[in-house]
Protein backbone atom coordinates (compact mmCIF):
# COMPACT_ATOMS: atom_id res chain seq x y z
CA UNK A 1 0.00 0.00 0.00
CA UNK A 2 1.54 3.26 -0.75
CA UNK A 3 0.52 6.99 0.58
CA UNK A 4 -2.09 7.91 -1.96
CA UNK A 5 -4.01 4.48 -1.18
CA UNK A 6 -3.74 4.91 2.72
CA UNK A 7 -4.69 8.61 2.78
CA UNK A 8 -7.70 7.63 0.39
CA UNK A 9 -8.65 4.71 3.17
CA UNK A 10 -8.59 7.08 5.86
CA UNK A 11 -10.64 9.80 4.07
CA UNK A 12 -13.09 7.00 2.50
CA UNK A 13 -13.72 6.07 6.79
CA UNK A 14 -13.87 9.02 7.82
CA UNK A 15 -16.73 10.16 5.27
CA UNK A 16 -18.35 6.63 5.65
CA UNK A 17 -18.89 7.59 9.70
CA UNK A 18 -19.96 11.58 8.48
CA UNK A 19 -22.60 10.07 6.37
CA UNK A 20 -23.68 7.32 8.48
CA UNK A 21 -24.41 9.95 11.83
CA UNK A 22 -21.48 8.69 13.76
CA UNK A 23 -18.32 10.80 15.08
CA UNK A 24 -15.63 11.27 13.05
CA UNK A 25 -13.17 11.13 15.69
CA UNK A 26 -13.74 7.02 15.93
CA UNK A 27 -12.78 6.28 12.34
CA UNK A 28 -10.44 4.28 12.20
CA UNK A 29 -8.48 1.52 10.06
CA UNK A 30 -6.83 -1.65 10.11
CA UNK A 31 -2.82 -1.45 8.81
CA UNK A 32 -0.14 -4.81 8.39
CA UNK A 33 3.25 -4.03 9.53
CA UNK A 34 5.90 -6.60 9.05
CA UNK A 35 7.75 -8.01 12.30
CA UNK A 36 9.95 -5.43 13.78
CA UNK A 37 8.54 -2.18 12.10
CA UNK A 38 9.15 0.40 13.56
CA UNK A 39 6.90 3.87 12.95
CA UNK A 40 8.47 6.97 11.59
CA UNK A 41 8.94 9.87 13.77
CA UNK A 42 5.66 11.82 15.18
CA UNK A 43 3.20 8.55 13.31
CA UNK A 44 0.49 8.17 15.53
CA UNK A 45 0.26 5.57 18.04
CA UNK A 46 -1.89 2.74 17.06
CA UNK A 47 -3.33 -0.26 19.07
CA UNK A 48 -2.20 -3.54 18.79
CA UNK A 49 -4.98 -6.00 17.74
CA UNK A 50 -3.30 -9.36 16.68
CA UNK A 51 0.12 -11.01 16.03
CA UNK A 52 0.16 -13.11 13.07
CA UNK A 53 1.99 -16.84 13.25
CA UNK A 54 4.40 -15.25 10.71
CA UNK A 55 5.15 -12.22 12.58
CA UNK A 56 3.09 -9.49 11.13
CA UNK A 57 0.89 -7.14 13.38
CA UNK A 58 -2.18 -6.05 12.41
CA UNK A 59 -2.71 -2.82 14.38
CA UNK A 60 -5.95 0.13 14.62
CA UNK A 61 -5.10 3.40 13.58
CA UNK A 62 -7.30 6.72 14.35
CA UNK A 63 -7.79 7.59 10.55
CA UNK A 64 -8.03 11.31 11.43
CA UNK A 65 -4.66 11.18 13.11
CA UNK A 66 -3.24 9.05 10.54
CA UNK A 67 -4.88 11.75 7.69
CA UNK A 68 -3.13 14.30 9.36
CA UNK A 69 0.18 13.35 9.52
CA UNK A 70 -0.01 12.16 6.20
CA UNK A 71 -1.06 16.50 5.09
CA UNK A 72 1.67 17.76 8.03
CA UNK A 73 4.17 15.54 5.96
CA UNK A 74 3.57 16.92 2.98
CA UNK A 75 2.80 13.59 1.19
CA UNK A 76 -0.36 14.35 0.38
CA UNK A 77 -2.85 17.64 0.00
CA UNK A 78 -6.57 17.70 0.88
CA UNK A 79 -9.02 19.63 -0.90
CA UNK A 80 -10.14 22.76 0.36
CA UNK A 81 -13.59 23.19 -1.39
CA UNK A 82 -16.77 24.46 -0.40
CA UNK A 83 -17.45 20.40 0.53
CA UNK A 84 -19.13 18.64 3.27
CA UNK A 85 -16.51 15.49 3.25
CA UNK A 86 -13.05 14.95 3.42
CA UNK A 87 -11.00 14.75 -0.18
CA UNK A 88 -7.38 14.34 -1.21
CA UNK A 89 -5.43 15.86 -3.86
CA UNK A 90 -4.44 13.08 -6.45
CA UNK A 91 -0.34 13.23 -6.38
CA UNK A 92 1.99 11.39 -8.74
CA UNK A 93 5.65 12.75 -8.40
CA UNK A 94 5.37 11.59 -4.47
CA UNK A 95 6.20 14.28 -1.55
CA UNK A 96 6.22 17.15 -1.14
Amino acid sequence: MDVADLAKRCAENINFYTTNKMPAEDAGILLTTPKGWKPPPKFPRGRLNVVKPDGTRVWHFNAMRILAWLVANGFVKPIYEDRKDFAIEEQTDGPG
